[in-house]
This record gives C-alpha cells, sequence and structure tokens, in this order.
C-alpha cells in the first residue's frame, strides 16, 4: 500500500471515525455531569399537581395565558372564534440536579415554562384552538440507576394523563381537539396517544397530532397506531405529524446510533422503544413527507431566535415574522432529518459562537415555522367543521 493510498484512508475513514468516538466520549461526559448527586428515593418525591387549580397549567383560557401570545402585526382570534382546543405537553424546561423530577414550584423552570416553550411553541394553535398547557412533574435526566428511568417515566406521564382528562372534561363531549407537544412532551404524547385516543370515540373529534422533536421512529404509528396513519397532505384529518430539524448542509450525528442503543420509547408493552431508527418526517411548511424541498416563497412565517433567557414577558409581543427565509425537506434515508437550508436570516440562526457549531435544530422545531403549524392547523379545522356539517 502506497503512502498517498494511506493519507487518504486517514483522511476519509481514520479521522472522521476518531471524531464520531470523540464526540460520544464528549457527551458522555457532559451526561455524567448532569446526573443528580443523590439516588432516587432519597429525597421525598413532588407531590402530583391538582389540575383543578390554575396554576397547575401554564397555558390555560383567560387573561395571563402564554399561549395567546402573539408576534407583532398578527391580530388575536377572540376565544368564540375558536371552534377547537389544543393539549399541549412542552418541552424539558427543569435542568437542575437537585430532584430527579421537576418540583412543581420552581420559579425559575415555571418561567422557562410559560415563556421560553409555551409562548413560542403552543402558541401556533391560538388561531383555531382555545390552548391548555399543563405542568407536570417533568424529569431531569439522565438516570444513573438501573429501572429508575421507568419508574420516573410513570411520574411524568401521570400526570399528563391526569391533566389530559381534566381537559376532556373541561371542553366538553363534542369539541373537536388538536394534540401538540415537543421534545419531553412528545414522548409522552406518544403513550396518551396509544392508550387514550387511538382506539377510543375520540378519535372522531382528533385533527390531527403535531409530535414533534424526539426522533419518532416510523414503528410509532404502523406498529402502535393501527387506526391513525402518517399526514401526507396540509388537509388530512386524524393523522400524525412528526418532524426533527438539523442544518441541511451538515451531516447528522447519531449518538445513540453509535452506541448501538435503543432509545427509551413507549411501544404499548414497555418503554424499551423499537428497532426501527427511520424517523416519522412530515415537511411543515408543504405538508408532505417526499424528499421535495419546499420553496421559501411558501414559508408563512417563523419566529427569531432570542438570546438565551432573553423572554420578555406575557403582556409583551412576541417579536415580528420573518417569512419566505426557509427551505426544508426530508431527507428519505436510513434518518430522515427534516433538513434546513443554511443560507437562512441572521435572526433564525444560533446567537454567538454556538452558530459556527450550528447542526442540530431541535430548539427551533417550531419556531421555524410558527406561522405556517398556526396556518395548518386552522385549515384542518375548518376542514374538519366543513365535513361535520355535511353529515
Amino acid at each position: 500500500m502506497s503512502k498517498t493510498t494511506k493519507i487518504l484512508i486517514w483522511v476519509f475513514v481514520g479521522a472522521p471515525a476518531i471524531l464520531v468516538a470523540l464526540l460520544f466520549i464528549a457527551f458522555q461526559v457532559l451526561i455524567a455531569n448532569l446526573e443528580p448527586d443523590h439516588a432516587f428515593g432519597e429525597k421525598p418525591l413532588p407531590i402530583a399537581p391538582d389540575y383543578s387549580i390554575r396554576s397547575n397549567w401554564s397555558g390555560w383560557p383567560g387573561p395571563g395565558n402564554p399561549a395567546d401570545r402573539l408576534p407583532l402585526n398578527v391580530e388575536p382570534v377572540p376565544y368564540e372564534k375558536r371552534e377547537a382546543a389544543a393539549f399541549f405537553l412542552h418541552p424539558t424546561t427543569y435542568g437542575s440536579t437537585d430532584h430527579y423530577v421537576q418540583p412543581m414550584d420552581h420559579e425559575g423552570t415555571r418561567r422557562g415554562t410559560d415563556l421560553g416553550t409555551v409562548s413560542i411553541q403552543a402558541s401556533a394553535f391560538n388561531d383555531c384552538c382555545t390552548v391548555y398547557a399543563p405542568r407536570y412533574r417533568q424529569s431531569s435526566l439522565p438516570y444513573p440507576e438501573e429501572d429508575v428511568g421507568e419508574r420516573i417515566f410513570e411520574i411524568g406521564y401521570s400526570d399528563v394523563r391526569n391533566a389530559f382528562l381534566y381537559f376532556l372534561d373541561e371542553i366538553g363531549d363534542e369539541k373537536p381537539f388538536v394534540l401538540a407537544s415537543h421534545s419531553q412532551g412528545t414522548f409522552h404524547m406518544v403513550r396518551l396517544v396509544m392508550e387514550e385516543v387511538s382506539g377510543t370515540p375520540l378519535m372522531d373529534r382528533l385533527i390531527a397530532v403535531y409530535a414533534i422533536g424526539h426522533s419518532l421512529p416510523k414503528s410509532v404509528v404502523t406498529e402502535g397506531l393501527p387506526d391513525i396513519d402518517f399526514c401526507e397532505d396540509r388537509l388530512q384529518l386524524g393523522c400524525f405529524i412528526s418532524w426533527d430539524s438539523y442544518r441541511g448542509d451538515r451531516k447528522p450525528v447519531e449518538f445513540m446510533q453509535a452506541a448501538g442503543e435503543r432509545e427509551a420509547l413507549w411501544n404499548g408493552v414497555d418503554y424499551s422503544g423499537y428497532e426501527e431508527r427511520t424517523r416519522i418526517c412530515v415537511n411543515p411548511i408543504s405538508w408532505v413527507t417526499d424528499d421535495s424541498a419546499s420553496d421559501k416563497a411558501d414559508h408563512l412565517g417563523a419566529l427569531p431566535i432570542s438570546k438565551q433567557d432573553d423572554y420578555g414577558s406575557i403582556t409583551d409581543p412576541l417579536s415580528e415574522l420573518v417569512k419566505n427565509d426557509i427551505s426544508v425537506y426530508c431527507g428519505n434515508d436510513s434518518s430522515n432529518w427534516l433538513l434546513v437550508n443554511a443560507d437562512r436570516s441572521e435572526k433564525l440562526k444560533t446567537p454567538g459562537l454556538f452558530r459556527f457549531f450550528e447542526g442540530n435544530l431541535h430548539g427551533y422545531d417550531y419556531q421555524y415555522y410558527w406561522a405556517d403549524i398556526r396556518q395548518n392547523a386552522r385549515d384542518r379545522t375548518n376542514r374538519f367543521l366543513e365535513l361535520l356539517d355535511q353529515k
């Protein structure tokens, strides 16, 4: 073997393999530093929330609802003109290692939930829907002890289920509804749809499930939800939507695949997940599942990226939308990320030096397509009501 050949093998095979290994090791070190400093059970668990108490909801119809915030120049829709309801499960907003699950009175978490996620994610549904977003005993990852994970998952899910049942009582027996979530919220949403919606009369009222940002494999639908299909066009009803955003000009790093591990996820029996790794990907601008790229001209609007913790207040409007700037397509490969154009407005790029390492755009899964989601939820709701009138 010539010296040139050896160099080429090193450049194209050896160096990338070492880089992936180093990234994986760095990830494991980061996880280790985020572990709680005590064993599960050494501290009392926070008391389960009572959902008849308004403060246990981030989003709730009425004054001070962060889910009612709007960007500048977007007109609000009065509650009486919102024909549907939305149940939204927020992503992880608790980062302390003091507890395995969030104490419900943790003020920093409550603020982050209200202003950092419900304001900029759940608000996408405030055209069609009155938005309800429960607080729940979310988890503080990871879990070093064996079997602790599933015990903690049960705690979070029990809150989510109780909140959903309260939501159903609140909206009555006829109002149609949207289910929506992000990240850890989507982790719980999968089980909620399987156990409380699929195969029940609630399917007749389900407009769509927007279960975003948790690397959901297609098996969630094909194996776990026999009466629910992937959403494959913008007006399909009772269907399932998901995506995970990544910068299109960079190759995604798959930590779980590199470790050969199955990601924890409810599969109808337990949290052992699925063998399949190919993600569900619905394009949030064109609302198709193939690998065709959406046109920037069709992009209805993104919320600009704020500096860390620069949330403003509930009474402040959100920033003015950036329109006609995003183009996305589903990778349609073994991972099937939603790939985002790199030539975005500076307002839609990660602030500071982190933009040079920008790849995974998980944090912007709603922001980049805020107006597109809002319009789509309205369009599907209108279609649902049209079909209802025809019966």
